[in-house]
Order: structure tokens, then sequence, then C-alpha cells
């Protein structure tokens, strides 16, 4: 049976390995050179962030194994018409393993997390989508913006 629960710091460790394989299973990162990088990385990232709450998850577990990840990244931006309190929430993390796709885990995951940024006074929340989970995003409610850009120095 699936359970659900917020990540703790404790889980830290789980939810960078399997950042791992979610960056590996989109073609984000090629080697596991890289692959255990990002993890070494990931790993202080959420250690932090967890403990200091700008970092938020909600995991599906079976028995005692997290099938399924989710998370929110929370930052301050100027006030704007449609954010007047400048509270921003970025999706990431959003990973189901092959076995449990399919059985609206992804749904439930993506509605408690809403659910905590609005809980947070987050009046927009974004997101980056790759081509299989974007029609889960859409059914939420979830609109493509055009025109974005991005910028990162190498």
């Amino acid at each position: 049976m699936i359970t659900y629960r917020k990540a703790s710091p404790a889980d830290a460790r789980d939810l960078a390995r399997i950042r791992g394989i979610f960056l590996m299973d989109t073609g984000d990162i090629a080697s596991e050179q890289a692959r255990a990088e990002i993890e070494r990385a990931s790993l202080t990232y959420f250690k932090a962030t967890l403990a200091d709450e700008s970092f938020a998850a909600w995991l599906a577990v079976d028995g005692e194994e997290i099938v399924a990840t989710s998370g929110l990244s929370f930052s301050l931006v100027p006030p704007f018409s449609l954010c007047p309190y400048g509270r921003v929430a970025y999706i990431m993390n959003m990973f189901t393993f092959p076995g449990y796709r399919s059985r609206g885990i992804g749904t439930e995951l993506l509605g408690r997390i809403v659910a905590e940024a609005r809980a947070r006074g987050c009046r927009k929340i974004t997101l980056h989508a790759t081509a299989q989970g974007r029609p889960l995003y859409e059914a939420y409610g979830f609109e493509d913006v055009e025109g974005d850009m991005v910028y990162y120095d190498a």
C-alpha cells in the first residue's frame, strides 16, 4: 500500500540518490561520474534546504521504500500584480519509479506540494516539465508560458 509523508532532513540522502536516477532517466546527465557529482551536490543542497525549510518535499512510500518524490524550492521576488507578496515556488524533483507510474501517485504528490505552496502564501508556482510529465501538469491546470528566457553562465 502506498503512503505519503513529508520529507525530513533525514531523507536528504535518498532524495539526492533519486535525483541522480531522475537526471539519468531524463538524459540530463549521461555518465555515472556526472551522476555521482550531482548526487554529492544534491545531498549538500537537500541537507541545508530541508533544515531551513527553503525546500519541501512529499514522498510516496511502499513499505519502507520511496517510490516517488516531489519537491518545492521557495524564493522571494519583488511583488507584482499576479504575485502581490513575492513568494514563488519552483517544482522540481518530481519522479516516480517506472513500476509505480500511471497509478495516480504523481497526481497525489503534485496536489500535496501545490497545497504546501499555497499554505506558504505562494501565488506563483513554476516548473520545467519533461515530455512525460507535461500531461500531469496540464491536467492540473498549469499553462505553458512562452517568452521566458534563461541564461546559464558557463
